[in-house]
C-alpha cells in the first residue's frame, strides 16, 4: 500500500508499506474503540452486539411458529363451523354419522393446540368433546345438532370465550338433552 504525508515544506513522501497500518486519529479515543465489538446490519446503519442478534432471530422464528399454529386453528375453526352447518342441516344418518366423525377428529386437532388459546376456549372445546362421547352420532336429534351448531359457531368460533360466554354454550348444550359435566359426574353411561 502506498501512503503520501506532507511536510512543512509541500514536499510529498510517499511510503511504501507490507501490512496496512492502522492510525490513531484522536488522542481522547483511547486504546480500544468500543465499537470494535459490534456488528454492522447489511444496510450499516445500525450497531447491535451478536448476543442480541441471535436472541432476535429465535424470537422472531418463534413468532413465526406462532402464527402458523394460530392459522391452522383459524383453518380448523372455519372446517369446525362448516362441519357442524352442513351436519345441522343433512337428514341422511350415514352422511350425519360422517360428517359428526369429521367434527370430532377437527376438535381433537384443536386439542392438540389449545395452549394457544385462553383457558375457557379450551375448556369449551374439551366440554364439547366430553359431550360427542356421550351419543351415538346416527341417534343426534335435530334439537342436539342445532345446539352444537349454536354453540361451535356463535361460542367456539370468537375470537375470545369469556366466562359469560361459557354459561351460555353450558345451558344450550343442557337444553338440547346433553349432560356437559358426565365425564367428571360420575354417573354411570347408559
Amino acid at each position: 500500500m502506498n501512503f503520501s504525508k506532507s511536510t512543512d515544506s509541500e514536499r510529498v513522501i510517499i511510503q511504501q508499506t507490507v501490512a496496512p497500518v492502522l492510525i490513531k486519529h484522536t488522542e481522547d479515543q483511547g486504546p480500544r474503540s468500543p465499537y470494535y465489538n459490534l456488528y454492522y446490519d447489511k444496510t450499516g446503519t445500525k450497531l447491535e452486539p451478536a448476543h442480541h442478534k441471535r436472541a432476535k432471530a429465535l424470537s422472531d422464528k418463534e413468532r413465526f411458529q406462532q402464527i402458523a399454529i394460530s392459522e391452522k386453528i383459524n383453518r380448523l375453526l372455519r372446517k369446525v363451523s362448516d362441519t357442524v352447518v352442513n351436519l345441522a342441516a343433512i337428514e341422511d344418518t350415514i352422511e350425519q354419522t360422517n360428517l359428526a366423525f369429521t367434527f370430532k377428529h377437527c376438535l381433537e386437532e384443536l386439542w392438540e393446540n389449545r395452549d394457544i388459546r385462553e383457558d375457557n376456549w379450551g375448556d369449551l372445546l374439551n366440554i364439547l368433546q366430553a359431550v360427542l362421547v356421550q351419543v351415538e352420532f346416527e341417534l343426534l336429534s335435530g334439537s342436539q345438532k342445532s345446539g352444537i351448531k349454536k354453540v361451535v359457531t356463535e361460542y367456539l368460533c370468537k375470537a375470545e370465550v369469556t366466562d359469560s360466554d361459557m354459561e351460555d354454550a353450558l345451558g344450550i348444550l343442557s337444553e338440547t338433552g346433553f349432560d356437559p359435566w358426565r365425564g367428571i359426574s360420575g354417573k354411570p353411561q347408559d
